[in-house]
């Protein structure tokens, strides 16, 4: 289980509240950049440590921040009756090892473990929906038939229920998973990067697509309309994925495979997005995705595909083109559209960045988190003597 950090209660008569993250995959993702943010920005008030099923992305970028870190190895995406049994056996262990004071878990699995665990060990706990996994068509068979029914017994072992937009609080409603009381809506938030793109009509637009190759994004409707355009524009796919050869396949039967370029991961996101035109994300659903919000940041016109929470980000006509999900003759209009306007990106350029500042600024999310946290450990009897200057607890209880 790795090295657990405990302390003796008895040490002092102050004790900082102790946080658990916990998600499933460490891979570059916008959940995992999620996580990151919250359990670097949490350090200041709180203990924090991160629980992950893997090694990869996430554990070192917490490793390199100092974050406590553990790698539950049977702690799988996928439904695996003894490898979850052993998953939740990890976590328990874990629990009992850090002893945390709350439980935050993220994404499916981890989160439905994570918050029996915390409710078998009585341990409160937090759930972020980040994928909209409930009320959507395109999740798998096996999801279908469990995934509704699973969430909504596990909302009964958390005190609340966190949707990272308003389209994901719907949806949950729709589902009847959690109580209206227990669902909180609080918006993703990045943090700021002087990296601004530098809008010029010197040069033909460079169009850039941030996105794991997945069956969730939809790159190929992206090339097929990129494809369309004459003359083309150059487009960067950022990112990787088991899906990435078979784009790469169609970029070349589609014969556009010299203007467009498959990067790979990459940690310098900011300085890509500083050097491109326009911001694309083709895709099926979503629920707040975080590589909108660093085009928005960078200042770039954005077209996007109108689903889930996406219409939250994107006001369609002031700070980007929204465009129906699939449609390659819908994304090659927006498309065209931009590129023959260079005054119109501009306009949608800035209006993005506006909007980015005024509600999207990491802050932001971490203020509203931090105070959920603090409501949910007074109101579980964390709290026993009050709250001190930084609004931390002063005592708390500790797994027996």
């Amino acid at each position: 289980m790795g090295n657990l950090k405990t302390f003796d209660v008895c040490e002092r008569s102050v004790i900082t509240p102790r946080i658990l993250y916990l998600i499933t995959r460490a891979v570059r993702g916008g959940a995992q950049s999620h996580v990151l943010d919250l359990a670097f920005a949490m350090q200041q008030n709180f203990e924090v440590a991160v629980a992950i099923g893997e090694d990869d992305f996430l554990s070192k970028a917490c490793r390199e921040r100092n974050i406590l870190v553990h790698v539950l190895p049977h702690l799988q995406r996928e439904i695996r009756p003894i490898a979850d049994l052993r998953a939740l056996w990890e976590i328990c262990e874990l629990i009992r090892g850090f002893q945390p004071d709350l439980i935050h878990a993220h994404t499916s699995k981890a989160g439905f473990l994570g918050r029996l665990a915390g409710h078998m060990l009585h341990v409160p706990s937090l759930y972020t929906v980040h994928g909209g996994q409930f009320g959507r068509p395109e999740v798998s068979r096996t999801w279908r038939f469990l995934g509704s029914p699973c969430e909504r017994i596990a909302a009964n072992w958390c005190e609340r229920l966190i949707t990272v937009c308003h389209e994901g609080a719907r949806l949950a409603r729709c589902c009847r998973i959690g109580g209206p009381y227990k669902i909180v809506t609080i918006h993703n938030g990045i943090k700021d990067s002087p990296d601004r793109a530098n809008l010029t009509s010197d040069h033909p637009p460079v169009i850039t697509m941030v996105a794991r190759f997945c069956e969730q994004k939809d790159h190929n409707v992206l090339l097929r309309a990129i494809a369309n355009l004459s003359p083309g524009p150059r487009l960067r796919l950022v990112g990787d994925g088991p899906l990435r050869a078979a784009s790469e396949e169609l970029a070349r039967q589609l014969d556009i495979l010299s203007r467009v370029e498959f990067m790979g991961d990459r940690d310098d996101i900011a300085f890509l997005l500083a050097s491109s035109d326009v911001f694309v994300l083709a895709t099926n659903f979503e629920m707040l995705p975080i590589s909108i919000l660093e085009a928005m940041r960078a200042g770039l016109p954005v077209i996007a595909s109108r689903v889930g929470g996406v219409g939250e980000l994107v006001v369609d006509g002031e700070t980007g083109l929204l465009v129906p999900s699939g449609s390659v003759a819908a994304l090659s209009e927006a498309l065209a559209s931009v590129m023959e306007n260079f005054d119109l990106r501009v306009k949608l350029g800035r209006a993005g960045r506006q909007r980015f500042e005024e509600r999207f600024l990491l802050e932001h999310q971490v203020e509203r988190t931090r105070s959920l946290y603090l409501e949910v450990l007074a109101k579980c009897d964390k709290v026993r003597s009050g709250v001190n200057s930084l609004g931390a607890p002063e005592t708390i209880g500790r797994i027996s």
